[in-house]
């Protein structure tokens, strides 16, 4: 045994690479014949060791939705059992779950462009992050002061990219932006107009 490691080898050569935590109780003395059944259960441990790795793997690059996970560990050659079992013990200590992806998606998408609910909300369901999920986060994130905030910072980085005059046009295609922009139409209609005069020197919002 090697830390949390347990190696045992089987007649033929065959090695398995065990976690103790998840190892069958009553491992085998060496010489001793091995039952079918504990075989089997030693094979399912490695499984889930195995899948845990892997899982640790992509969990140190970035924190990823849990159904991206599960494909990627089942095209990596895991059996989905093990995958579900070693996922639900990883959501259950806290190192990955939909909602830790939600909200680390939302606040990095909100510190770099104004975007409103509607975009936020797209953009998790098309992660496969579950409705009820998205709907949570992007809720408790993103409230309605700090929604007209960015509404109306769209808005004016629009407004400064018009040419022709200020008028209801105009005032059109910036709620029309705004509304693209993931705003309800009563919130992006609001921003439009506060900022339809204002004068604004920083950059335009892409």
């Amino acid at each position: 045994m090697v830390g949390d490691t347990v190696m045992v080898t089987l007649d033929g050569g065959i090695t398995m690479e065990l976690d103790r935590r998840s190892a069958p109780d009553s491992l085998p003395e060496p010489g001793q014949l091995v039952p079918a059944d504990l075989v089997a259960q030693m094979a399912r441990a490695q499984a889930r060791k195995l899948a845990a790795r892997d899982l640790l793997k992509q969990l140190d690059r970035r924190l990823q939705p849990v159904a991206k996970l599960r494909r990627k560990l089942v095209e990596r050659g895991h059996d989905p059992e093990s995958v579900e079992e070693v996922l639900q013990a990883m959501q259950d200590k806290g190192l990955c779950s939909d909602r830790l992806y939600a909200e680390a998606y939302c606040r990095d998408t909100l510190r770099t462009k104004p975007v409103g609910p509607r975009y936020l909300l797209a953009r998790l369901r098309g992660h496969q992050v579950p409705s009820a999920v998205a709907q949570e986060v992007v809720a408790e994130i993103l409230d309605p002061t700090q929604e007209q905030e960015l509404a109306r910072e769209a808005a004016a980085a629009r407004w400064k990219r018009v040419r022709e005059p200020r008028d209801r046009a105009a005032l059109a295609k910036v709620i029309r932006f705004v509304i693209g922009r993931g705003f309800t139409p009563s919130v992006a209609h609001a921003a439009a107009r506060d900022t339809m005069s204002a004068e604004d020197d920083e950059g335009a919002f892409e």
